[in-house]
C-alpha cells in the first residue's frame, strides 16, 4: 500500500467546500481574553492579531468537550468547531460567563468555506486584496476572515457573509465538492475531529493536540488543567491519534471501534473520531488507539474480512511533544 495516499484525486487543482458541518461561536466583550484563558488549553495572551490557534475546551477531569480553532474577530474572538458539538460546548463554556463581561453566542450570520488545491491562492486572490500565508495565517477584510492552514498544502478557511460565499460557490461551480473532502484533508493533517459521539471522552493529548501547539503548559489555570498537566509530567496518557488508510466497503461512524490483528485473531480496539471514503473501496480513518502501535500492525473494519487498514504518517512528531 502507498505510504502516502493522494488526497481527492478529482480535485487536485481547486476544491471549494461549503463547511456546513462546522459552526462558529462568537465571544465578544471586555473580559473575552481573560475569560477564555480560564476555559481553553491554549494561551490566548500569546495569540497575535494576524494568527489563529487550535485549542481544546475541557471539563474538570480534563476530558474535551470539543477542540476548536480560534482567532481574533472584532473586539473579541470567533472560534470554529463541529456543528453537532456546538450547543453542548456553548452550554458548558457559558456556565460562569455571568460573572464576566463576555457574550458567547452561536454565530450563523456568516458562512464557512474551505478552499484547497494548487489553484486555491490564485482563485482567492481574484476576490480578496490580501491572502493569509505562513507569515500571517489570519487576514481580515471587511466582515470576512481568511485563515491559512499549513497542512495539507494550499488550504484556506473563508468566513464570510452568505452572499459572498454563494458568489464564490457559483463562480467556480465546477470546483465545488462535498465537505467530506475537507474532512479527509483534516485526517491527513492529523487535526482531531471531535463529534458529539466523542465529547467528554478524551484528554487533549490522546488526540495529539500537544503536537499541534494547542496546549500551553506555562499559562495560568484553566478548566481541566490539573489532569492535562498530569498526563504530560507523569506520563498518564497512553493513547494517540492515528490516520489509517486502506480498503473497506463503507465509512465507520464516530464512536465505533475497529479491529486489530492479534496473531490469527482480530480484537476490537480504539475509538473512531471520523472516517471518509475518499474513493470507492478506499477508506481513511481518524482513530484514537494505544500509543505503542507501529506501521506493521494490521487493522480492519469490524467484521469485514476483506478490509485492510494501515497506519499512515502524520505531518508532525509526537516524540518531543
Amino acid at each position: 500500500m502507498n505510504s502516502q495516499p493522494a488526497i481527492a484525486t478529482s480535485y487536485t487543482e481547486l476544491a471549494i467546500c461549503s463547511l456546513t458541518d462546522w459552526a462558529l461561536v462568537s465571544a465578544q466583550g471586555a473580559d473575552a481574553t481573560a475569560y477564555l484563558q480560564g476555559q481553553l488549553t491554549a494561551d490566548l495572551s500569546q495569540l497575535a492579531e494576524n494568527d489563529h490557534q487550535l485549542a481544546a475546551h475541557c471539563d474538570a477531569k480534563g476530558k474535551m468537550w470539543s477542540n476548536l480553532r480560534i482567532c481574533h474577530d472584532g473586539e473579541g474572538y470567533s472560534y470554529l468547531l463541529r456543528r453537532d458539538v456546538r450547543e453542548q460546548q456553548l452550554t458548558e463554556i457559558k456556565k460562569y460567563a455571568v460573572f464576566s463581561k463576555i457574550t458567547l453566542i452561536a454565530d450563523d450570520s456568516r458562512s464557512v468555506l474551505g478552499v484547497m488545491g494548487t489553484q486555491a491562492a490564485d482563485f482567492l486572490s481574484q476576490h480578496f486584496s490580501q491572502l493569509p500565508d505562513a507569515s500571517q495565517p489570519r487576514v481580515s477584510e471587511g466582515s470576512t476572515l481568511l485563515l491559512w492552514l499549513a497542512t495539507p498544502e494550499n488550504r484556506y478557511i473563508v468566513i464570510t457573509e452568505p452572499a459572498n460565499a454563494e458568489a464564490l460557490l457559483t463562480q467556480e461551480s465546477a470546483a465545488v465538492c462535498e465537505q467530506q473532502r475537507w474532512l479527509a484533508a483534516d485526517i491527513a493533517a492529523g487535526i482531531p475531529v471531535i463529534e458529539a459521539a466523542n465529547t467528554a471522552q478524551f484528554i487533549p493529548q490522546a488526540t495529539n493536540l500537544q503536537a499541534l501547539n494547542a496546549i500551553s503548559f506555562k499559562k495560568g489555570c484553566y478548566s481541566g488543567q490539573e489532569m492535562v498537566a498530569r498526563a504530560k509530567y507523569r506520563g498518564a496518557n497512553k493513547r494517540a491519534l492515528y490516520w489509517l488508510a486502506g480498503t473497506a466497503k463503507h465509512a465507520i461512524a464516530a464512536g465505533s471501534a475497529i479491529e486489530l490483528q492479534m496473531g490469527e485473531n482480530w480484537r476490537k480496539t480504539g475509538t473512531v473520531l471520523c472516517s471518509v471514503m475518499v474513493e470507492p473501496n478506499t477508506l481513511w480513518v481518524q482513530v484514537v488507539l494505544n500509543n505503542d502501535l507501529g506501521t506493521n500492525d494490521r487493522f480492519r473494519v469490524e467484521g469485514e474480512s476483506d478490509s485492510e487498514l494501515r497506519i499512515q504518517p502524520l505531518p508532525y512528531s509526537l516524540d518531543d511533544a
